[in-house]
C-alpha cells in the first residue's frame, strides 16, 4: 500500500479539515492503486470522524512520534493498511459526533 503522509500541525482551523478532504479526493482520482493517508495533527480533529464515515472511509488515530496525533484514512472497502501501535483514540467516535464546531476551536 501506498501511504501518503500530511502535515496539518501548523495550519490554523479550518485549512486541516479542508487540506485532509482534498488530499482524499486526489488519492482517490489519481491512484488505482491501494492507498492511504497518514496525517499529522496537532489536536484530535473531532469534526472530521463523521464525515469521513458518511464517505466510506476508515480512520485509526493513535499518538504520533512528531505530533501529538496520527490518523490514518483509508478507504472501507481496502484492508487496514497497516498494524498499527497503539489503540484507536477515536474510536468511540459515535459519542464524540455530537461535538459541534463552538466547542472546538481548533479542529
Amino acid at each position: 500500500m501506498e501511504q501518503i503522509e500530511l502535515d496539518v500541525s501548523e495550519l490554523p482551523a479550518p485549512e486541516p479539515f479542508d487540506k485532509i478532504m482534498r488530499a482524499l479526493e486526489l488519492m482517490t482520482q489519481n491512484n488505482s492503486g491501494a492507498s492511504y493517508l497518514k496525517v499529522e495533527h496537532r489536536k484530535q480533529p473531532l469534526l472530521l470522524y463523521k464525515p469521513l464515515a458518511k464517505l466510506g472511509y476508515q480512520f485509526h488515530v493513535q499518538a504520533g512520534e512528531r505530533q501529538p496525533f496520527e490518523i490514518y484514512i483509508w478507504p472501507s472497502v481496502q484492508p487496514p493498511p497497516c498494524e498499527f501501535q497503539s489503540p484507536n483514540i477515536a474510536a468511540d467516535f459515535e459519542k464524540l459526533s455530537n461535538h459541534s464546531i463552538d466547542q472546538c476551536s481548533d479542529c
